[in-house]
């Protein structure tokens, strides 16, 4: 596109053969660094719409400029330009529009925020493949460099991302959501998950911080719903509530034993069959085993 090539002369020639004090020499009056982002957007955009693209958004701010694009009902694009030119290029697909590259990409309708606090606005990107959406925030540095914002959603559970900002807890700050679910711990076809709130740390999310309140409040919803449940005799809706109150333990550092007897505690006294019982010795065992789920 717009390359750029910075050049440093020597200033000896200029400062010899001088018999009287020379004026003083400011770099910024003979080298020019970066590009015109609002030009080199206007370029990148033109580029895309020869080749058959069609701008659906575009966020613009003084230090950058994010263009969401499409092709066709399933191709995507989003290109965020900066001082340094194009510093994010996510498509949904390769060049031949049938190999899957970023999936389905796309501009946050939120527009950018300063969800750190250090005074400068972020980018709001999303991939909407899957059951889930992920959500990736990009944060700009003073010269133009971009990079998303690291996550422990992945630690948590292997696929999980970030799916949405909320401040969970009212305390001016936003947290980000990670939804976490365990299909292999499900009873029938109820999939146990969690919500887990990740706090920004030195421009990170970060587990292992939840909320007290936030906790709390989970809780009792499932202690209202576990009190519906077992009083219809619905045996699969009160396993999967057992599963979330133990996981909501084991997420906030309680013992391997709390959150067994919190899985316990939720399915005593039910009525159940030899399959229900057998099934859910199995999924009292991953619990028991520090949430160590079988390949089988």
């Amino acid at each position: 596109m717009l390359a750029r090539a910075l050049s440093v002369v020597s200033l000896g020639a200029a400062l010899l053969g001088c018999a009287s004090a020379p004026e003083p020499i400011h770099m910024e009056d003979w080298v020019r660094m970066g590009v015109s982002v609002q030009q080199e957007a206007g370029e990148v955009r033109a580029t895309l719409e020869a080749a058959g693209w069609t701008t659906t958004r575009t966020v613009g701010r003084p230090t950058f400029v994010a263009l969401a694009l499409s092709r066709g009902a399933d191709e995507r694009a989003v290109r965020v330009i900066t001082s340094r030119g194009v510093v994010v290029a996510l498509d949904s697909h390769e060049s031949d529009g049938y190999r899957v590259r970023h999936g389905l990409v796309e501009l946050g309708d939120e527009g950018p925020q300063d969800v750190d606090g250090d005074g400068r606005e972020e980018l709001l990107v999303w991939r909407r493949d899957g059951a889930f959406p992920c959500l990736a925030v990009l944060r700009f540095d003073e010269q133009g460099g971009a990079t998303v914002m690291a996550d422990d959603a992945a630690a948590l559970r292997e696929g999980a991302c970030v799916t949405r900002l909320e401040d969970v807890d009212a305390d001016g700050r936003v947290e980000a959501i990670a939804v976490l679910r365990w299909p292999g711990l499900a009873l029938a076809e109820q999939t146990p998950g969690l919500e887990v709130p990740l706090v920004e740390q030195d421009g990170a999310w970060r587990a292992g911080h939840v909320p007290v309140a936030y906790e709390e409040s989970q809780r009792e919803i499932r202690r209202v719903m576990l009190e519906a449940a077992r009083a219809r005799r619905d045996v699969d809706t009160a396993v999967r509530l057992a599963v979330e109150v133990a996981a909501l333990a084991h997420l906030t550092g309680a013992s391997r034993s709390a959150q067994v007897e919190r899985f316990d505690a939720a399915l005593s006294g039910l009525v159940l069959d030899d399959e229900q019982r057998n099934r859910i010795a199995e999924i009292r065992a991953v619990v028991s085993s520090g949430w160590r789920e079988s390949d089988g």
